[in-house]
């Protein structure tokens, strides 16, 4: 039986830039190579480029999709003969005479032709090692206890490699079935994380394509999706798409077994909500995020990328809050993330910088300008590593809210703005130091 492990990286670019495999077969028919040779993809021959079921096009094809895509075959996940290497087909033979229906079976033939060592052999076959597994998942949680404590630039580059060469062990080998697994597993989480950290730096669509491929791992390995939802919603609530982001952190809290992850995802639902002005559906969503943390009963404390702190909860709560009108619970929301901070909790820069913006339009929708000064006065010296598109976006939003006509006569408005702009012109601005360490 031919090998039809489903092509992830091809169905993840083609849903990350077309609706529908009929687009993108039209399109790549009208690249050069396509026009030339007079190709005629359509909607079927890329269904089996999918699933598996063609490992290597023809040449033409493969010209034509480098012009449409920009992406070699083999980035898109293509493998070609010389690297296919055929698995051991497990075959339990029977003896020839068993073929005629009217003779007597044999238990004990049966018993010496059956080939289980052959199938012994392919079960336990493997071009890698259970330890050299547990080190790529041992790296992956190591980079993602770091993302709150390095700055976004420097850290990228490690996940993608670690994912390069998960994805290289994974497509390049013949592993156990529990193998394969795991690195399908783990290649999805640190997609998933890289997916957080392109948004963090303003590359939406990087960030949009590499959550998509997470999810499509997860599922395959039959892992947890949480991860993979957070960051779609994640993506799609900085792109302004708030219904959709709604929706896809709804879809993960249904997907995602209990913990801080599912607590997490029900207020992005309700903050989405909140910020699409959909009070009913913000409401319901704080209630199951409620209703997560005290189910799974999250304590956490650490500052992983996928952890989700009570500073953390406390900074959903004042959003949502925010939009929905409650600023006397907006206050007491930022109050309770500065406790928990005074108490001794590890902080994590960009949440605390989000927390003072925050604080500070609550202060600025109850009418006390110098509150939102003094919100901002103890942020301005952030390391510029750690001003994220997070932290600028909300300090770009409290800005238009300094633009309003009662604040354009105010000296303490106009300077707001001013340190608020220079802030976000610093923004993420290391690349020297990142070349010369």
């Amino acid at each position: 039986m031919p090998d039809t492990t489903p092509n992830a990286w091809l169905t993840a670019w083609r849903e990350s830039n077309f609706s529908t495999r009929s687009e993108m077969a039209e399109a790549l028919n009208r690249t050069p190579t396509a026009l030339e040779h007079g190709l005629l993809c359509d909607e079927e021959r890329l269904r089996r480029w999918e699933r598996g079921e063609v490992r290597w096009p023809h040449p033409p094809y493969r010209r034509a999709l480098q012009e449409l895509t920009g992406r070699t075959a083999e980035q898109l996940g293509f493998i070609p003969p010389a690297k296919q290497r055929q698995r051991s087909q497990a075959h339990i033979a029977l003896p020839a005479r068993l073929q005629d229906a009217e003779h007597k079976v044999d238990p004990a033939e049966l018993a010496r032709s059956a080939d289980i060592s052959r199938l012994n052999q392919w079960i336990t076959a493997s071009d890698t090692t259970d330890e050299a597994v547990s080190r790529l998942a041992r790296s992956t949680s190591s980079l993602a206890a770091s993302h709150t404590r390095v700055a976004a630039k420097r850290l990228l580059p490690e996940v993608i490699k670690l994912h390069r060469r998960t994805q290289s062990l994974l497509v390049g080998g013949n592993h156990r079935p529990r193998h394969t697994r795991e690195l399908l597993r783990i290649n999805a989480d640190l997609l998933a994380h890289a997916a957080v950290i392109f948004g963090d730096i303003n590359f939406d669509e990087a960030a949009e394509e590499y959550a998509a491929a997470a999810l499509l791992l997860a599922q395959e390995a039959g892992a947890e999706e949480s991860f993979a939802w957070y960051a779609q919603a994640k993506t799609a609530r900085w792109q302004n798409r708030y219904i959709e982001a709604a929706d896809l952190a709804r879809q993960g809290y249904e997907a995602s077994s209990p913990g801080p992850m599912k607590t997490q995802l029900a207020w992005y639902e309700a903050n989405a909500a909140a910020l699409l002005g959909d009070k009913i559906r913000a409401r319901e969503a704080v209630n199951r995020a409620e209703q997560s943390a005290d189910a799974s009963h999250d304590a956490p404390s650490d500052l992983s990328v996928w952890s989700f702190p009570r500073e953390r909860q406390a900074l959903f709560s004042l959003s949502v809050a925010t939009r929905t009108g409650d600023l006397d619970g907006a206050l007491r929301a930022a109050e309770l993330a500065d406790r928990a901070w005074t108490a001794g909790a590890p902080t994590a820069p960009a949440i605390w910088a989000q927390i003072r913006v925050g604080t500070g339009v609550a202060h600025l929708l109850n009418g006390d300008l110098d509150g939102t000064a003094e919100e901002l006065a103890k942020m301005l010296t952030l390391d510029p590593g750690m001003r994220l598109a997070t932290v600028t976006r909300y300090l770009a939003d409290l800005d238009r809210r300094l633009t309003q006509r009662r604040y354009q006569d105010s000296p303490l408005a106009t300077q707001l703005r001013q340190q608020i702009h220079e802030f976000n012109a610093a923004a993420l601005t290391e690349d020297a130091d990142m070349e010369s360490a």
